[in-house]
């Protein structure tokens, strides 16, 4: 029998619940301590919980049931500074992303310094699994469900694991396990929102997204039945209550689309929603903004109880969206479709890249000029060419990445040479627009306007009140993210770098 750690190192850029020491200090002076307790029991915690762990936990527990075994999976997460494994652990499985990679590489190092077998997987070592190799016993690519099973032999076996199980894609996501969330009194997050998976796979390539390569071209779909079946499941655990929303953690939660080939099949989202809406749940999705065109499927995702949707505008550039490979969005249309969602009831995290190739100076008050007028919810990021991606292949054989510390790949840090101004200005033009489009203020007009926007007649009716939080709230935790660091400041690799020497792609067209 195995004591089976699942473990995943949280950064400080993750989605999570940062309370201004303001806000506390105003709640302390009006004496309002149940809501200074409430700010307190809070802070730092995760405002979206994080699935995978959880996800592989059940994952194995389901496997060890059929092999009759008695193997136990715990799930660890923290940050760097206060993570620990228990004793007795006898393999620790690590779940990596990007820019949690240094942090989980020196603390696997610690681990197998002890002599404690470390496994790693996830979308950084799948995509760098040379690099992971150097700090595990084992790595771990491609999807979870199809290497459990192999770990699990060779520990009963072996009594470790082997150097390398490329885990593929599974054909069906039919049957999957639930993911074991911990009950909320034991959990260390704070979730608001609570991540439910619909599918993987995504057939647009975006130049700057890894998924494509990650999870495949082809969308992949878990029966809507078993969708259903989850939602009462987190009802009846306790985890779900009226005041949570879940998360549909799929890139497009609204079609299956191919904008390259101008393919577009709402068939599962529609009957996906038709299967939500006796539910009576509210949640989150993402999707594209095209959506606003197909009025029978913006009418089933409102009535379905999506509130907000999360929709990549990416640029206010056309020439930017081309480049990129995001040719199903057009600048000119942007404004009438939000119009025909905001009648609808629905908000939007509406998420913009700052620093493509044809942006300047100036793309910092445009988007923050655009987010104030049309957005509920800003998510903006510098453009990070992750590795795996087809934005690194091409950077990085054009010279324009300044380092691999994989820590600053975090979106909100420059990592590359830009084209059209220097690595300093796009990163200081950054923290500015980050400090400018969450100033109390804006955030406030932001809110209000959307609690009292008019609706059309069909649309759900929500409480000015409730639809004030559930905009205030989001806002407050995205812009937690530009207060990391000091607006003023830039990392050492962004002071000293140089503009690109690349010609700009206007000047090549010219």
């Amino acid at each position: 029998m195995a004591r089976i750690i699942i473990a995943r190192v949280r950064t400080n850029h993750e989605l999570a619940w940062r309370i201004p020491p303001a806000l506390r200090t105003a709640a302390r002076a009006l004496r309002l301590g149940y809501v200074d307790r409430v700010l307190n029991g809070i802070d730092g915690k995760p405002f979206l919980a994080q699935m995978t762990t959880y996800y592989l936990a059940a994952l194995g527990e389901r496997a060890a049931r059929a092999r009759g075994a008695g193997h136990t999976f715990e799930v660890v997460e923290g940050p760097e500074e206060s993570f620990a494994i228990p004793d007795g652990a006898d393999v620790v499985l690590f779940t990596v992303n990007t820019p949690a990679a240094p942090a989980t590489y020196r603390i696997a190092d610690g681990l197998r310094a002890r002599g404690i077998p470390v496994v790693l997987g996830g979308i950084h070592v799948t995509m760098l699994p040379a690099e992971a190799a150097l700090h595990a016993d084992g790595i771990a690519t491609g999807e979870g469900e199809a290497v459990i099973d192999e770990l699990l032999d060779d520990l009963e076996h072996a009594g470790r694991p082997r150097p390398v199980y490329r885990g593929g894609r599974i054909e069906s996501l039919a049957g999957l396990p639930l993911p074991r969330w911990p009950h909320p009194s034991e959990a260390d997050v704070c979730p608001w929102v609570i991540p439910l998976q619909t599918s993987r796979g995504c057939r647009n390539a975006c130049s700057f997204c890894s998924t494509t390569r990650h999870q495949g071209a082809q969308r992949r779909h878990r029966p809507v039945e078993d969708i259903i079946a989850e939602i009462r499941a987190c009802r009846e655990s306790g985890l779900f209550n009226p005041d949570k929303a879940f998360f549909l953690t799929d890139n497009n939660s609204v079609s299956d689309s191919d904008h390259r080939r101008g393919l577009r099949d709402t068939t599962y989202a529609k009957s996906l929603f038709r299967a939500l809406r006796p539910l009576s749940v509210t949640w989150t999705g993402q999707g594209e903004i095209s959506v606003a065109d197909d009025p029978e499927l913006v009418d089933l995702l409102a009535a379905a109880g999506c509130r907000t949707l999360l929709v990549g505008f990416e640029s206010l550039d056309q020439h930017n969206l081309g480049a990129v490979g995001k040719v199903g969005n057009h600048v000119e249309d942007y404004i009438r479709r939000i119009e025909v969602l905001h009648r609808h009831g629905i908000q939007l995290i509406g998420c913009f890249i700052l620093g493509l190739d044809n942006d300047t100076t100036d793309v910092f008050d445009r988007t923050a000029d655009f987010v104030q007028r049309y957005i509920d919810i800003p998510q903006i990021s510098v453009l990070t060419p992750f590795p795996g991606t087809a934005q690194f292949a091409r950077m990085e054989r054009e010279g324009r990445i300044l380092h691999k510390d994989w820590s600053r790949y975090d979106i909100s840090h420059v990592v590359y040479r830009p084209l059209r101004m220097s690595p300093e200005e796009l990163e200081l033009g950054y923290r500015r627009t980050m400090e400018k489009v969450f100033s109390w203020t804006r955030m406030l007009v932001r809110s209000t306007r959307r609690a009292f926007h008019p609706l059309d007649p069909g649309a759900p009716r929500v409480s000015a009140h409730s639809k004030w939080l559930s905009t205030l709230a989001p806002n407050l935790v995205y812009g937690s993210l530009g207060w990391v660091e000091p607006e003023d400041s830039a990392s050492a690799a962004v002071r000293t770098a140089r503009p690109a020497s690349v010609r700009p792609p206007a000047e090549e067209a010219a």
